[in-house]
């Protein structure tokens, strides 16, 4: 399996631990059989995955968002959809949760779920852990485990 991401910086530890390969996005779009996205929403990546960048995705691959509701233009998906250019797509995120824009809603080889991953016993028992240890050493006059800094 070949891996490749678009970004606008290297992620040579990324690249060393995976053997993924840094491309621009219309080669991403027009080599993958499956694009996940893992980006943040900030001005330059609201709607990246629209009517334009669709029509450039591979015949039947597969997109998957889990990252953030307003990457992706949902009527132009549900249109890619219908049209059978894309293969299937799955979504836990939406562009005006919780609705779901209702031609995506009814697009076929569709699943939509809802944003929930972190939503089991453990892994919320482990980030209150992490939450009290921060606060915990904020307390006590060192830097927080995991900071969160303004850029």
């Amino acid at each position: 399996m070949k891996i490749r991401y678009a970004s606008r910086t290297p992620k040579p530890d990324f690249e060393r631990e995976t053997g993924a390969t840094r491309v621009e996005l219309g080669p991403l779009l027009r080599e993958s059989d499956v694009v996940t996205l893992h980006t943040p929403s900030t001005p330059e990546t609201k709607g990246v995955i629209n009517g334009d960048t669709l029509a450039r995705v591979r015949p039947g691959a597969i997109l998957v968002n889990t990252a953030r509701g307003d990457l992706v233009r949902e009527e132009a998906l549900a249109i890619a959809l219908e049209e059978g250019r894309l293969g299937a797509a799955g979504l836990d995120v939406y562009t005006d949760e919780p609705a779901i824009h209702p031609r995506l809603r009814a697009a076929p080889r569709t699943v939509l779920l809802p944003h929930i991953g972190s939503a089991t016993h453990d892994t919320r028992r482990r980030m209150a852990a992490i939450a009290l240890a921060n606060v915990r050493a904020v307390l006590a006059g060192r830097a927080p485990l995991t900071p969160v800094y303004r850029s």
